[in-house]
């Protein structure tokens, strides 16, 4: 008897969902879906000129990563972006991360030091010309190049989750506008703990770089409240 076999994967199928998924992901990273606002599917479906299906299985998608949140009988909704969610976010990225970087200390090789310096340098040039999309693709690379030397795939993954979390502040409060130097220093201290192997010194640099970052952008968000809340 033919043993039983699992069903085909519909590669037409996976690839649009997977890109339908994607764009709805960037609209929401640039601003385009609002938070808290409602995601009417069916426009979705007829901006991207695809049929409602692949949108629904995106939304799926995007709530588990929690960019969108599917209330019975309601819709689906943009998340909220707020302070409380924002330091719990962090909060936790501090855990993950702090303890990646202290177990990577001594694990992070030669190659992987030039690239992390090369990074650095480049990160500088990109703040100084205001180019933010090179410089947030830099960051992360230099921050996941320490992460990944703990050779755990599961943390990885782990952290890159919460990363893309995190874009939603990141892309939405650019504060770093003016804080280019600040933030290089910060960099240039976790260089330094990588350089020297101290596990102490390169968790302690991520999770103070981390906390700077929170709370730049908290006092972002709190200013555009009471900007916002003045204009009414």
């Amino acid at each position: 008897m033919r043993p039983a076999r699992l069903q085909p994967i519909e590669d037409t199928k996976r690839t649009i969902t997977a890109m339908v998924t994607e764009r709805i992901r960037d609209a929401i990273l640039n601003g385009m879906l609002a938070p808290s606002s409602r995601i009417d599917q069916a426009q979705l479906a007829a901006d991207l000129n695809v049929s409602i299906v692949p949108v629904r299985e995106a939304l799926k998608t995007l709530e588990a990563e929690g960019f969108v949140q599917i209330l019975p009988r309601r819709g689906a909704f943009v998340t909220d972006t707020s302070v409380r969610d924002m330091e719990d976010l962090y909060f936790t990225r501090s855990v993950l991360e702090g303890q990646a970087a202290y177990h990577a200390a001594d694990k992070i090789d030669d190659d992987t030091l030039e690239r992390l310096k090369m990074l650095q340098e480049q990160m500088t040039r990109a703040l100084h010309a205001e180019d933010f999309t090179s410089f947030m693709h830099d960051n992360r690379e230099f921050h996941f190049l320490i992460y990944d030397s703990t050779g755990s795939v599961y943390l990885s993954n782990l952290i890159a989750g919460l990363w893309d979390l995190a874009e939603r502040y990141r892309y939405r409060y650019v504060f770093f506008r003016n804080q280019g130097d600040i933030i290089q220093s910060e960099h240039q201290a976790i260089l330094d703990a990588c350089i020297a192997h101290d596990a102490k010194a390169l968790r302690d640099a991520i999770i103070h770089h981390m906390n700077q970052t929170m709370h730049g952008v908290r006092s972002y968000i709190i200013s555009r409240r009471q900007q916002a809340e003045e204009q009414r």
